[in-house]
């Protein structure tokens, strides 16, 4: 979703909510440009990733907008799977180091791949390696935009293997026509190291995102016109498979669909696994539809068809969506750009993990009665901005459409998200997905679930297992992926998953494992699920019904089965058979169990004893089961209000109310009371049934409306209740300082904030609250503060709340009254100006106020509301800065213009470590970043491209891989 030169990330531009045009016919049919036959992949010439060099950084449009920075979701996600599955899965069969930082300089990375019968490529911005199966190097690194036969690197490559006709596909952006193309290199021969045909598609805008699938007639694929739009396409692949000079490309609208308005917008094609199809199957795209989006009244997948006519090529239709609705999710917005909604343990700094999109790829498979469709993508299951991951099975046949066969939502309830997956299916119908896991407590890491055909609908049954635990983090940007990819080895059972990680701070690594859910094994059984006993009102005498799997090759009769509870053998006894391969059958145990302790959870163990078993590690099941109270209500969770600037004195106490027991219960009390005073009582009429969860809004608000925090405290009276301890749930919530609302829509305020760690681009809010945003600032010391705003004649005033009482005082003012463009109205206009921090400021956090006025200073009261301008508030982090910060304050940035857009520039400092200079635009957004050592002069050099970049105020940011200090300087383009 990038443009890469030598290390560019392009950002996406603004959107607004729109329907694509009804019509069946191909908006535009491009034709390719031939750009020849490389030589060799084998023979080019490895990568240097010397990065004392002087390279080249060249900034082109962005590419998406900035999201913003809370998350309102109130969706409840039904059938939610936190629990671990219980199925053992087989070690990974290979596990290796694909691409580093240190290699190509490039973030983020792109990760993509591709396994064939004898190699697996590998891709990342900006280059290509080619690794046999037992992961040792064959080819490379070689420079991706070498390759494909330019000089630059585009970025957000893709690798294909293509296994109906055994052949490659390598693809990246193009460089022609302003670097509105696509570069495609398909393979020669089979062989991924030799030659490859090249060709250039030109499209009528950027087109960014771009995501492919192999079809019978076509490669299929979708992208985000001037991150504006979405298409649709298909190639032509005969024509590129016999290195013909002018493939075509036919490029469709998506009739009746709503793009993401937040972030990236990315419908997917279909991807064929294995070599078999129905005949004459048209090509299909799929986009998730949220009804949080403007002209979407219900979560839906949204599925079109593509019927290629390329003897007429103006003959190939798309069709308006078959529409499926699913169980409700929440793309959300932070999945996207914004902070991230990844959470990373030791910084503020959050990933964005991309919501609103659906997982690159969407793997299709055909199994003769029907065929199958596997999509994922990412759903919010809190309001705590804990991701999931909405897997879907689609089916169809010769004669029923496309319908849910299960869905399922995973995320196991241990705190941390799971996010940009990627999955695929054998060809005995197993699920494999891959993703990144992380949070507070768990830096990005990679880790793998699946199941197998005819466990239990809308579960992933295989315990997670680990790729790699990430030792670092990332701090000095929140870009991440952006996207992973899972395919399947061409002997069918295999899976390949490749994604990134950080190796240390701020330096990416991919890695590439592959794994197996089926081990070829003849004899291999085992439980993969305990039916019965269920959660209840249990006897001393309870049945337990288990589901037996054949995992081998071989028929089995005669299963030994082992019954244990809380590690103590019951029962031994026998599951007669025949069991078929890849059959699942239940059994029900003579010997019945006690469970009969109220309030107790029990621990029932399953195991197979096949003499001869092959891999004992998937013979038993565990399954936890309590003894129900008959009667137990209480409050799971307080959902309302929470912590804000605009509580009142009217505000509604909502809060979730839970049966634990057994009966159901109907017209019982639920109170409320806040800090401890008299308690608001009301009864829930109900009724509730044993396990459900329902949402309760008092009819009496409550008054919050004085600055300051309280304590809010509900809970359940049932009379009969037997378990007061789950009865009651109490939060904190803050009612917060004032936050004065100004008028700021004729450009007033403050468009960009750019201080140390902060870089902020923003809309107009009136007030903004971007106090999760953290400058690292040393007592002192002197800043740069650079502002952009769309007036000219604005006052800025910066206050520092030292003693944290929520008071701006004159003492804690450290910009005063400083005027942007003077005399000056409508326009963009961009300063540099220093703040100071006092040399006896108090360390720790405070809040940082930013507040303007048109055609008059600031007032002293950082309260007021004046008719125009703009609030905003950060934290400062008023720290003991180390050496090397110190160093970076006592560096010098010089940018000098070499004339035609071109500028050199030197940074000279103390600081010995790696060094990144990052671009941005007046927005904020970033343009495009490069990893930098210093030279034998002592300095930090770069030569800096705008030719493609618009005219206007760009920032270059200069910081240290192991420093939070930051030195910025301003190029204008003209």
């Amino acid at each position: 979703m990038k443009k890469f030169y030598f290390l560019l990330i392009a950002c996406f531009a603004m959107v607004t909510v729109g329907i694509a045009q009804n019509g069946t016919a191909p908006v535009e049919v491009i034709t390719g440009t031939f750009m020849g036959q490389t030589q060799p992949l084998r023979d080019l010439p490895v990568m240097d990733n010397d990065f004392s060099e002087v390279k080249t950084l060249r900034v082109v449009t962005e590419r998406y907008n900035t999201t913003p920075e809370e998350n309102t979701t109130s969706t409840v996600i039904p059938n939610l799977q936190t629990d671990n599955g219980g199925i053992e899965s087989l070690p990974l069969d290979q596990n290796f180091i694909g691409a580093s930082s240190s290699e190509s300089g490039a973030f983020p990375p792109d990760p993509t791949g591709a396994v064939g019968p004898n190699h697996y490529v590998h891709s990342v911005n900006s280059l290509v390696k080619i690794f046999d199966k037992t992961g040792n190097l064959l080819v490379g690194p070689v420079s991706l935009g070498s390759f494909l036969g330019f000089g630059g690197n585009g970025g957000d490559p893709i690798v294909l293997y293509d296994q109906l006709a055994d052949r490659w596909v390598v693809s990246e952006f193009g460089n022609i026509s302003g670097g509105n193309s696509l570069a495609i290199g398909v393979s020669v021969t089979n062989d991924p190291g030799g030659a490859y045909n090249l060709w250039q598609f030109t499209f009528s805008g950027f087109p960014d995102y771009p995501k492919y699938g192999v079809w019978h007639d076509g490669y299929y694929g979708t992208v985000n016109l001037n991150g504006q739009t979405t298409r649709a396409f298909a190639m032509e692949r005969d024509v590129m498979l016999a290195g013909g000079a002018n493939p075509q490309i036919a490029i469709f609208s998506l009739p009746q669909v709503v793009v993401n308005p937040n972030q990236v917008k990315s419908p997917v094609s279909a991807n064929l696994v294995g070599t078999t199809f129905p005949a004459n199957v048209p090509g299909y795209i799929v986009y998730l539809q949220d009804d949080a989006w403007g002209g979407v009244s219900f979560d839906h997948l949204k599925v079109w068809e593509i019927d290629m006519d390329w003897g007429n090529i103006g003959n190939s239709t798309i069709s308006n969506p078959l529409e499926i609705p699913t169980d409700p999710f929440d793309a959300g917005e932070l999945f996207g750009n914004g902070n991230g909604a990844l959470f990373q343990p030791g910084t503020n700094q959050r990933l964005a993990a991309h919501g609103g999109i659906i997982s690159f790829s969407a793997n299709y498979r055909d199994f003769g009665t029907y065929n199958s469709w596997l999509i994922t993508f990412n759903t919010f299951i809190d309001n705590n901005l804990t991701g999931g991951i909405r897997w879907i099975e689609l089916r169809n046949d010769a004669t029923n459409p496309w319908s849910i066969f299960q869905e399922g939502t995973f995320s196991i309830a241990d705190g941390h998200s799971r996010v940009m997956s990627s999955a695929a299916m054998d060809a005995a119908g197993n699920i494999a997905m891959g993703y990144t896991t992380g949070s507070t407590t768990l830096a990005p890491s990679l880790r793998y679930t699946g199941r197998f055909d005819g466990d239990p609908l809308g579960t992933m049954t295989v315990a997670e297992d680990i790729i790699i635990d990430g030792p670092g983090v990332r701090t000095n940007s929140n870009r991440y992926g952006d996207y992973a990819h899972m395919t399947m080895d061409p002997n069918n059972f295999t899976f390949w998953f490749t994604s990134d990680y950080f190796s240390s701070n701020n330096q990416w690594r991919t890695q590439i494992a592959s794994f197996n859910l089926t081990g070829g094994f003849n004899n291999d059984v085992g439980v993969n699920n305990i039916i019965q006993p269920t959660d209840g009102i249990l006897t001393n005498a309870e049945s337990v019904e288990v589901s037996i799997r054949n995992f081998g090759l071989v028929a089995q009769s005669n299963i030994p089965l082992e019954l244990r509870v809380d590690g103590n053998l019951i029962a031994t006894e026998s599951f007669a058979g025949p069991l078929n391969p890849n059959d699942t059958d239940t059994y029900t145990f003579a010997q019945t169990v006690d469970l009969s302790t109220v309030g107790q959870t029990y621990e029932i163990e399953v195991s197979t004893n096949l003499a001869g078993d092959q891999f004992a590690a998937n013979d038993s099941f565990t399954k936890n089961v309590t003894h129900l109270f008959a009667n137990d209500v209480g409050i799971s969770e307080i959902t309302a209000p929470t912590s804000g600037n605009g509580l009142g004195s009217t505000e509604v106490v909502s809060v979730t109310v839970r049966n634990y027991g057994a009966a159901t219960q109907s017209n019982f009390d639920v109170q409320y009371d806040i800090d401890g005073g008299t308690p608001v009582v009301e009864t829930f009429a109900g009724p509730i049934l044993s396990g459900e969860e329902i949402t309760y809004d008092f009819t009496q608000t409550a008054d919050f409306s004085a600055l300051g925090t309280y304590t809010l405290t509900a809970s359940t009276e049932l009379a009969s209740d037997q378990q007061a301890s789950n009865d009651e749930a109490s939060t904190v919530i803050e009612k917060l300082f004032c936050q004065p609302n100004l008028d700021c829509s004729f450009g007033d305020g403050f468009q960009l904030v750019s201080i140390a760690e902060i870089n902020n681009p923003s809309g107009c809010e009136g007030y903004g609250d971007f106090r999760s945003q953290v400058a690292n600032l040393g007592a002192g010391g002197s800043y740069d503060l650079t502002i952009t705003t769309g007036y000219g004649d604005q006052h800025i005033t910066v206050w520092i709340d030292f003693n944290d009482n929520f008071s701006f005082e004159a003492n804690e003012r450290v910009v005063l009254n400083h005027t942007i463009a003077p005399g000056q109205g409508a326009g963009t206009y961009t300063e540099t100006i220093p703040l100071n921090v006092p040399a006896g400021a108090a360390l720790g956090s405070h809040i940082m106020r930013m507040k303007s006025n048109w055609d008059a200073v600031v007032p002293t009261d950082a309260c007021e509301v004046t008719t125009y301008g703009e609030t905003e508030d950060y934290t400062a982090n008023i720290t003991v800065l180390g050496v090397e910060d110190q160093s970076f304050n006592n560096s010098d940035l010089l940018i000098v213009s070499a004339g035609d857009n071109l500028w050199d520039v030197t940074f000279r400092s103390n600081y010995d470590e790696n060094v990144f200079f990052t671009m941005f635009n007046a927005l904020g957004q970033e343009m495009g970043s490069k990893m930098a050592s210093k030279g034998n002069d002592g300095t930090y050099k770069l030569k800096l491209d705008l030719t493609s970049a618009a005219s206007g105020v760009y920032l270059l940011r200069v910081g240290g891989t192991n420093t939070t200090a930051v030195k910025t300087g301003r190029v204008i383009v003209k």
